[in-house]
């Protein structure tokens, strides 16, 4: 008895009854697979550097002078002025960092749901305002209310930053920009103590000397914020400085870069899930690496 099927599927090629799957449309892998012209990536590469990096900089820069300029105006009366006697002043510094811990992570997690393009930008307005309003405190519980909400705007800021860069960098790219907007970190105390001592200089309305610091620098942070909502793109497929080819370029090579991690095409499409959260909790990259910056910085904060 013959037991052999006749199928489309089925095919001899020289072997009885050898499997031969059905064919794929190839034409749709090959576009997911093949690798982008090298000069190419460098414009779009170098197009990102030129309308992102700027931005994150000053952003950075802001954040870094708003959390420390506490530190100029004690130095010019406020711990006299708001009597701060004993431990009071440290107690103050270390409210700031109780929000921005706890709010990091799920923080990057609204970068997500709102775009990074305006969620960012309204971080900075939020804690420019905060830092506008330390100037009018009268008391110690008005600087801890300060503080802790100072804390609150800016704990998600670099999280969410370093999210934003990743949707438009290869990982091998990430590293250098990443780097990049970072020396604005050192360069705030440069520009932050030579800043607060011309401000300490000016005796207005009843406010005098230390105030100031907090209402200038909170006015200027408000004001870059209101200005980075309309120059920051919200997406490689949203970038409108990028021609529509190289839209669909970026948005590719991002494409290659997740290397099957992902089944989203766009940045837009993907959809949060508890198992990435887990996965980065769990890794033990991550929690060497905790450690790690938990042992730099806790000598140079003492």
């Amino acid at each position: 008895m013959d037991l052999s099927v006749s199928s489309p599927a089925l095919e001899s090629n020289g072997k009885q009854g050898q499997m031969d799957y059905p064919e794929k449309n190839d034409e749709e892998d090959l576009d997911l697979i093949q690798p982008l012209d090298p000069a190419l990536q460098q414009r779009i590469t170098r197009k990102f550097d030129t309308h992102i990096i700027p931005w994150l900089f000053g952003i950075w820069l802001l954040a870094f002078i708003d959390r420390s300029n506490i530190g100029n105006a004690r130095i010019d009366g406020l711990a006299d002025d708001l009597k701060l006697d004993g431990n009071k002043f440290n107690i103050a510094l270390t409210v700031f960092y109780i929000p921005y811990v706890l709010v990091d992570v799920p923080s990057n997690w609204a970068v997500k749901c709102f775009g990074a393009n305006y969620y960012l930008p309204g971080l900075l307005i939020a804690w420019g305002i905060v830092g506008l309003c330390t100037g009018f405190v009268t008391d110690y519980n008005g600087l801890l209310a300060c503080r802790f909400f100072l804390g609150l705007c800016e704990g998600g800021l670099l999280g969410g930053m370093i999210l934003y860069l990743s949707m438009f960098y290869r990982r091998h790219e990430l590293l250098f920009r990443i780097g990049m907007f970072y020396c604005a970190a050192p360069l705030s105390g440069a520009f932050g103590g030579l800043l607060a001592t011309g401000l300490a200089d000016i005796y207005h309305g009843g406010y005098n000397r230390w105030p100031w610091i907090f209402i200038v620098e909170g006015v200027v942070t408000v004001a870059f914020g209101l200005v980075v909502i309309f120059f920051l793109p919200p997406t490689p497929s949203g970038a409108k400085f990028l021609s529509e080819s190289d839209r669909d370029a970026a948005v590719h090579r991002m494409g290659l870069d997740a290397h099957g991690a992902s089944q989203a095409s766009t940045v837009e499409s993907e959809r949060f899930s508890w198992h990435w959260v887990r996965m980065a909790t769990l890794n033990v990259n991550t929690v060497l690496l905790s450690l790690n910056f938990f042992a730099i910085i806790t000598p140079c904060v003492e």
